[in-house]
């Protein structure tokens, strides 16, 4: 029954999880648009710069030692530009010249090698229309830095003074009353009656028959042009086409139909009046005729179809199909006794000369009754079936008329058709996907797993994802699940199970002949039971999950598979104490009376010690702020704050290192216990092509509940995600052997070589440990704090939680890391699809 509830459970979890994941929220674009007024100038400007003549080569040359002039002026007025924009503080007020004057602003030299830009907005709290009225060429201004763009090497002033408050617009409302504001509603009229504007009538209707050109060839269809200026799409549903006959190219002449006009939009087709008309119906209410009362649901679809069992004929009774069986083998047999003699040419006979015309009208007979079922398929069952399939409605339609209405029936002809184009599609490359996980409710099981697919648009898809996430809560639900598929279970593995079932007592009395088949039927169970692949899918178990894969690549088009996963168990492995209370009672009275002796000993010796401190150091005042202040940067308690500000004179940054030292030495003490609890807590960035599993431990479910404990937990994953040499927790679990190969490695270079014997190993026994440290996750330098390792970041959390903390084990995944990828030739794969025409 565990297996059940678990599977429950990761249900209810994973849809509370689906829910908040495929929330999307789009920003529109602003579009810009231009003035009336504006536009207006400058169709009137155009005229006149068009019907001036070009200016001859002397004008080009004055108008140039002008600008040249003007840039030279600019340059010199102001203070001399010797200050880097690395220099200019933000707050900071400067003396400046005005070297340059635009419509939205000023350009101010303030010493920098670039000017601060003053906008129009920032020269006074009153309202400024002109940048001309208020300020000129070569002012000297007084501006305060606001901003610094250090990337573009830009920065912004004002002349605004700090806290100053703008003054009433009362020029706004007098340059309303006089009309003369920017023309903001003419231009949102102008606007709108560019869009009430009449536009030419789309120059065909519904039901019309037209020739067209095709305009332009689209993935899913033709644009056909069907009137000036306007075009209608032929999906490629909707083409007739017969076998050999080439594929629709630009500028070739086409009969289609209209099917409908919305706006602008034009639909079209290459099906008869009478199919569309059929389809309308279909989709719209099916057949009505009169279905009789306490008939089957399937019974009453097939009646408003106008389907009755008299179309069809009745079966043979059970005693004439014997009867025939019968006689077949007894014509046999007197064929085989006969003579064989050679038969004379012969007419044929007058009765299989009958027999030929009235085989016509039977075949014709049977394309009928076929055709029945198909023309009264109603809208309704078609509408069920592509709910419970996710086919076409095309696809639909056919699988129930080859299935008689039958909707079980149809549903299997889908799927039988849908994995024979996904088995199509499975050797193809899959190389994009996506990296995802899955934690549990509780943070005690963790799931780590890269599905990949072809192309990234569809790894970014609605679908693609839903799978991954449906496959990651499969894999938490299924805890003897270790490997994708049957052919990655170890050999090893199989032939150990093999050895087991050889020597039970059940196979011993079995015949000899065939225990080798039971066993091997045994392990080849035992091997499907450890395969995700064969596992009954969590959502439907009438399905496997390999099965669900199909449907998937059949539905998307694109090869998919699960490539690899990772399931982690808090705690599993880790032996736990049994707990003695008398025991562990008596043993903490003991070390308390022993401290407490020690202590007292301790305190008798360091008495003279402290009245010797204190004559030779004079008290120090310890403020409530400096307490504070030390407090809110080590997280120590007050007391302990006040005592290293004591100890250390009153210095923030002493007493800080002070409680450093004295909980790293705590620590230190706590990590020989036992931490089984914890959590395990995961990381996916940003685009799901990276991804960490990692579990941390701690001693009690409490402590590992706690938002500081969580928030580590975090920070070593996404410092696993940050490492990629990380392979390994500590130095100590890099393997002996990876270790030798690097120790051989160097001993081989050159410069090695050149060095004495006697130190040679010394230098590659540094240069190993030094390869060992970079893929030691302790010995990294903290994402948050560099001036530390992970290491000692544990360790101040070992003090300040008061438990044992340890990195137990995690894993990291590279989307598509390993993969070859074929290199594609563009131009060979458009000759091939043309035939060599392009």
């Amino acid at each position: 029954m565990a297996p059940i509830t678990l599977q429950a459970s990761v249900l209810a979890h994973g849809r509370v999880a689906g829910v908040a994941r495929n929330v999307k929220a789009r920003v529109p674009r602003a579009r810009m648009t231009v003035r009336p007024a504006v536009a207006a100038a400058e169709t009137e400007a155009a005229p006149e710069a068009e019907a001036a003549p070009a200016p001859a080569p002397e004008q080009q040359q004055q108008q140039r030692q002008r600008r040249q002039g003007r840039r030279q002026q600019q340059s010199s007025l102001g203070p001399a530009r010797t200050m880097a924009i690395t220099e200019v503080e933000v707050g900071k007020e400067y003396d400046g010249v005005v070297v340059s004057i635009r419509d939205f602003g000023a350009f101010v030299n303030i010493g920098a090698q670039t000017d601060g830009l003053l906008h129009i907005s920032q020269i006074s709290t009153d309202f400024v229309r002109n940048v001309n009225d208020t300020l000129s060429s070569g002012q000297e201004v007084r501006v305060r830095v606001m901003n610094i763009d250090q990337e573009r090497g830009k920065f912004a002033v004002t002349m605004i003074p700090e806290g100053a408050a703008p003054a009433p617009r009362a020029a706004d409302a007098e340059a309303e009353a006089s009309g003369d504001r920017p023309q903001l509603k003419q231009q949102a009229r102008a606007a709108k009656a560019a869009r009430k504007a009449p536009r030419a009538a789309v120059p065909v209707s519904a039901g019309d028959v037209i020739k067209g050109k095709i305009a332009t060839v689209a993935p899913f269809g033709v644009f056909v042009e069907v009137g000036e200026g306007f075009t209608g799409l032929l999906h490629e549903t909707e083409m007739v086409r017969g076998e050999g006959v080439p594929a629709p190219a630009e500028g070739q002449e086409i009969e289609v139909t209209v099917v409908s006009v919305k706006g602008d939009k034009i639909q079209l087709s290459q099906r008869s009046a009478e199919e569309l008309q059929q389809e309308k119906e279909l989709r719209v209410s099916g057949l009505k005729t009169e279905v009789p009362a306490g008939l089957g649901r399937l019974a009453q679809q097939m009646a408003r179809a106008g389907i009755s069992a008299d179309m069809f004929q009745k079966a043979a009774p059970k005693e004439e199909k014997k009867e025939k069986k019968e006689k077949a083998p007894k014509k046999e047999a007197a064929k085989e006794e006969a003579p064989a003699e050679p038969a004379p040419a012969a007419e044929p006979a007058p009765a299989a000369a009958a027999a030929a015309p009235a085989a016509e009208p039977a075949k014709e007979e049977k394309k009928e009754a076929a055709a029945a079922p198909a023309a009264g398929i109603s809208a309704a069952l078609v509408k069920e079936l592509r709910e419970a399939s996710g086919a076409g409605m095309m696809d639909c339609k056919k699988a129930l008329a080859e299935c008689n209405g039958d909707i079980e029936k149809a549903k299997e002809f889908l799927r039988k058709k849908g994995l024979a184009s996904a088995d199509k599609k499975a050797g193809r490359i899959a190389a994009e996907g996506a990296v995802w996980s899955y934690i549990h409710a509780g943070s005690r099981l963790g799931v780590l797993v890269e599905m990949n697919c072809e192309t990234d648009f569809v790894a970014r898809g609605e679908k693609f994802q839903e799978l991954v996430n449906d496959i990651a809560m499969q894999i938490a639900a299924c805890p003897e699940v270790t490997v994708v598929s049957v052919a990655d279970v170890p050999a090893e593995v199989l032939a150990k199970e093999k050895a087991i079932e050889m020597e039970k007592e059940d196979i011993k009395s079995k015949p000899e002949n065939m225990r080798e088949k039971i066993v091997q039927g045994r392990v080849d169970k035992i091997a499907k039971t450890m395969a995700l692949l064969e596992q009954p899918f969590i959502k439907d178990t009438n399905k496997t999950v390999a099965e669900v894969i199909k449907e998937a690549i059949a539905g998307i088009g694109e090869n998919i598979q699960i490539r690899r996963f990772e399931r982690f168990v808090l705690g599993e492995g880790i032996e736990v104490a049994k707990a003695d209370l008398a025991a562990d009672v008596e043993a903490q009275t003991k070390a308390m009376q022993e401290a407490a002796a020690k202590k007292e000993a301790e305190k008798k010796e360091e008495a003279p010690k402290e009245e010797a401190k204190a004559e030779a150091k004079p008290a120090v005042a310890i403020s409530a702020a400096v307490v504070k202040q030390l407090r809110e940067k080590s997280g120590a308690g007050m007391m302990d704050c006040k005592k290293a500000l004591a100890e250390c004179g009153g210095d923030v940054e002493a007493a800080s290192e002070y409680l450093r030292k004295k909980g790293l030495a705590s620590a230190d003490k706590k990590a020989g216990r036992v931490a089984a609890e914890g959590a395990i807590g995961a990381y996916i960035h940003a685009g799901s092509r990276l991804g960490v599993l990692v579990e941390v431990n701690c001693e009690t479910d409490f402590v590992a509940r706690g938002e500081k404990f969580r928030e580590l937990v975090n920070d070593m994953a996404m410092q696993i995600a940050a490492c990629a040499d990380v392979r390994v927790v500590s130095v100590a679990d890099v393997p002996a052997d990876v270790l030798a190969k690097e120790k051989a490695i160097e001993m081989e270079k050159e410069d090695i070589k050149s060095k004495p014997e006697n130190i040679r190993e010394k230098i590659v026994q540094g240069r190993v440990e030094k390869i060992a440290k970079e893929m030691a996750l302790m010995e990294q330098a903290f994402i948050k704090d560099t001036s530390k390792t992970v290491a000692e970041h544990i360790k101040e959390q070992i003090a300040g939680i008061g438990e044992n903390i340890q990195v137990r084990r995690f894993s990291r995944y590279v989307l598509g890391e390993g993969i070859e990828k074929k290199t594609a030739d563009f131009a060979a794969e458009v000759a091939a699809q043309t035939g060599g025409k392009l």
